[in-house]
């Protein structure tokens, strides 16, 4: 479930960037490739590294209703604007780690709050 958040979240910020879809299925294939058997740790890491690209991208950007264009497989040609596409992959990412947070805690564990509030709170706390 983590590769497939990061996969697609750096999917994602290709279709925002701009990339062909031929480039960004290309890019896709091997991605998924190097997902495969990374241990949390390494995960992790990748996940911050996505962050500062993120972050890099929208230190660019100075109109989030710009548009968008991209091209799907099974749905077509899409129109749209960026803030649109920001807001599929913030709401993509919160509907996994919720079924992440039920398989912990299926398996036994305790679940943890996924909750941006939270994420709010822990970022006080750690700038404090």
């Amino acid at each position: 479930m983590l590769g497939h958040i990061y996969a697609t979240d750096t999917i994602w910020l290709s279709v925002m960037s701009g990339y062909s879809f031929d480039e960004i299925i290309k890019s896709g294939k091997q991605l998924r490739e190097n997902i495969k058997g990374k241990s949390i740790e390494e995960m992790e890491m990748m996940f911050l590294n996505l962050s500062e690209q993120f972050k890099a991208f929208f230190d660019h950007q100075d109109n989030l209703d710009q548009l968008v264009f991209c091209a799907h497989p099974n749905f077509g040609q899409l129109e749209t604007n960026l803030f649109e596409l920001i807001q599929h992959v913030v709401n993509h990412g919160t509907y996994h780690r919720g079924n992440i947070t039920a398989m912990l805690r299926q398996m036994g564990y305790p679940g943890v709050m996924t909750d941006y509030v939270a994420y709010l709170y822990a970022m006080k706390v750690s700038n404090s």
